[in-house]
């Protein structure tokens, strides 16, 4: 590692450091981090794009959402999106298979309904917001 100096007070900085240890300025590190486009820290981690989308559609169709924000290190998004799809999905077997039927009669297939469009929906808004990060902030 490349002992590098802090160039307001000329305080040895760890490589990775933003701020200087002893004046807490801001200094500049070596490795130029790309900004992100939603106003957050700079980052150093690199996403690969394809496997974000992968994450997001692909397990997110059998009610594991969020793994697409979880591999970008978004957890709270991520843990978000896993709880609402793990639920609905639970939802919605329980009303397809019978269960739900014998008790509520005519109401399940309303609810059934219900269930498939929350689900579509929120599958749709948690991999469109994964693949492009836009769609909410928190």
């Amino acid at each position: 590692m490349a002992d590098r100096r802090c160039p307001y007070c000329g305080e040895l900085i760890p490589e990775f450091s933003i701020n200087c240890p002893k004046c807490y300025r801001d200094v500049p590190r070596k490795e130029k981090a790309r900004p992100v486009e939603d106003g957050r820290a700079p980052s150093i981690h690199s996403v690969n794009r394809r496997a974000v989308a992968l994450l997001a559609l692909i397990p997110g169709a059998i009610g594991l959402m969020g793994l697409g924000h979880i591999y970008q290190k978004d957890y709270r998004k991520g843990l978000m999106f896993l709880c609402v799809g793990v639920i609905l999905m639970f939802a919605l077997v329980v009303t397809m298979t019978g269960i739900a039927p014998t008790v509520l009669g005519a109401l399940s297939v309303v609810m059934t309904v219900f269930l498939v469009l929350m689900f579509i929906g929120t599958y749709l808004v948690q991999a469109f917001d994964a693949i492009v990060r836009s769609l909410f902030r928190f």
